[in-house]
């Protein structure tokens, strides 16, 4: 897909990205390099307790991050997003290692910035897990060019 412009938007708008599968290196390489060392995610004795988890499961920012990149990595920003303004996010069940998850884009709103060359688009953003299951929903706010984006030229006298 080609990245879309400000125009190519449009309220109520539903955009499906790519899948991709948690992998158990995925969450033991966002663990460590972040330093969520926790029992939670780097016991499996302690998460495999009945009154735990049924296995090893994502930190959230782990799932709020491949939502994102799968939503990069299906080109709907690319080349015309210029900046990511706000995200706000509800966590709703857990992402096991082997879960694969989706992004699901719903635009809710969009609006011309005073410069006239790029808006702002409001999405409703729902991560689903291959069961059909919500895991994760956040908004989200970019900043993307408008068809008429870059430098003003000035009129010749």
């Amino acid at each position: 897909m080609n990245g879309l412009y400000f125009e190519d938007y449009y309220e109520g708008q539903r955009i499906e990205t790519p899948r991709r599968t948690v992998t158990d290196y995925d969450i033991s390489a966002f663990v460590n390099l972040c330093g969520f060392l926790t029992p939670t995610f780097i016991d499996l004795e302690y998460v495999n307790r009945p009154e735990h988890y049924s296995g090893r499961i994502a930190p959230g920012m782990l799932t709020l991050s491949f939502a994102e990149g799968l939503i990069l990595a299906s080109g709907v920003t690319a080349g015309t997003g210029l900046a990511l303004l706000e995200l706000t996010p509800t966590w709703k069940a857990p992402v096991y290692a082997g879960d694969t998850i989706q992004t699901q884009i719903h635009v809710v709103s969009k609006r011309l910035t005073s410069r006239g060359d790029r808006g702002v688009v409001k999405t409703e953003n729902v991560v689903v897990n291959s069961k059909g299951e919500t895991v994760a929903t956040y908004t989200s706010a970019r900043m993307i060019k408008s068809k008429t984006f870059g430098p003003k030229l000035e009129e010749e006298s």
